[in-house]
């Protein structure tokens, strides 16, 4: 079975000074080292995080979004995926 992620509960998207961020809320609050501003792909990425998603299902997001080569999208997949499951973000679901 593939390996889906989901967005950490702890943390929502925000729109703030027309900039989206992710804000610590609950448990994550304790915890967390900063705001977190998302560019427009990051944007598309925790939006599909959010019911569980694979790593194909990320990449086919932002190939639909930004009409860019399946070669970007999954480095810009696993970059994301990275950062975020460092940060405690997703989870693995």
């Amino acid at each position: 079975m593939e390996q889906r992620f989901i967005a950490n509960k702890n943390y929502i998207l925000r729109k703030i000074a027309g900039k989206y961020v992710l804000v610590s809320v609950g448990e994550a609050i304790a915890d967390f080292r900063g705001v977190v501003t998302l560019n427009d792909s990051a944007k598309i990425l925790w939006s599909t995080l959010q019911e569980g998603a694979a790593k194909e299902d990320l990449v086919a997001a932002l190939k639909e979004a930004f009409f860019v080569t399946e070669e970007q999208a999954k480095e810009d997949v696993e970059r994301s995926l990275e950062i975020l499951l460092e940060r405690g973000m997703i989870l693995n679901d």
